[in-house]
């Protein structure tokens, strides 16, 4: 997995997975694959997951933390180009605290081979809020070694 970033408002990331691009695309989109890999019992732990497939259709996660606490996750659908990009608003609940903003995440995914996927993943917004943007660096290498975990096994 690379990681580069602009150090200001984005994080940038790439990572290939042993799986073709519909696959992948598939476990990002499908409610009840998300719900299977998005999460690990020590971290935290997706409870509830809803889907309106569409530009301009949003979507929703729930869950839990490690230690109980409650969690949600949304946004609106902005570009949806199956199986090679996906793009959405990401409005998390821990984030409310500090007047961020909606951010935008995007994934693009390019078939190296018949079997492997390069995918890349941007998510921007983070400018004037470095906490924010700290935790989120930390938490899509966990989430994207997850996703390649699950699409692989399938």
């Amino acid at each position: 997995m690379s990681n580069s970033q602009d150090p200001q408002d984005a994080i940038s990331m790439a990572i290939e997975i042993n799986a073709p691009p519909r696959r992948v695309f598939q476990a990002l989109t499908t409610p009840k694959e998300l719900m299977n890999w998005w999460g690990a019992d020590d971290v935290y732990r997706c409870t509830a997951w809803e889907t309106d497939l569409r530009v301009g259709g949003r979507w929703r996660s729930e869950g839990k933390n490690a230690d109980g606490r409650p969690f949600r996750v949304e946004g609106k659908f902005l570009e949806i180009d199956p199986p090679w990009k996906l793009s959405y608003t990401w409005e998390p609940s821990w984030e409310a605290w500090q007047n961020l903003p909606p951010t935008t995440v995007e994934i693009v995914l390019e078939q190296k081979s018949e079997n492997k996927t390069q995918l890349r993943l941007t998510h921007r917004g983070f400018a004037g809020f470095p906490k924010a943007l700290e935790e989120h660096q930390q938490g899509w290498p966990m989430v994207l070694g997850w996703l390649k975990s699950y699409a692989e096994k399938r």
